[in-house]
């Protein structure tokens, strides 16, 4: 089997970002994953170093810019969100719903371009 290249995995990578995005804008997602698990899976992808070297190819600047105010708004508020499976439990918790309404807005700036083909290189010209 051959290794996927460095452009195949930053795409692949770059859906599993959506798929993040739109997990945290699902509340049905709670109930399954429960919030903790909902983070991790941005964590999964996501760290301080990723953020600092993200200036991969894979990404238009304004999907960047998401990314950064996405990970800026959890790195800030990831503390103060409880740890649950029942959506209900998030009713008050505005930090929540900054998250749920960011995940949405990300998700949509990033589907403007739609999800990378996972098994061979992309050749848009719609990177940075």
């Amino acid at each position: 089997m051959n290794k996927p290249s460095d452009k195949l995995i930053e795409q692949r990578v770059r859906n599993r970002l959506i798929e993040s995005f739109d997990v945290f804008a699902d509340e049905a997602a709670v109930d399954v994953l429960g919030t903790d698990g909902i983070i991790e899976i941005w964590y999964d992808y996501v760290d301080n170093d990723w953020i600092q070297l993200s200036n991969q190819p894979a990404y238009t600047e304004e999907e960047l810019a998401s990314i950064h105010r996405f990970h800026e708004l959890l790195e800030s508020v990831y503390k103060k969100i409880p740890s649950t499976f029942n959506i209900s439990d998030l009713v008050s918790c505005k930090e929540w719903a900054e998250l749920s309404a960011l995940a949405q807005e990300s998700h949509d700036i990033f589907m403007k371009n739609g999800l990378s083909d996972e098994e061979k290189e992309s050749h848009k010209q719609v990177w940075i």
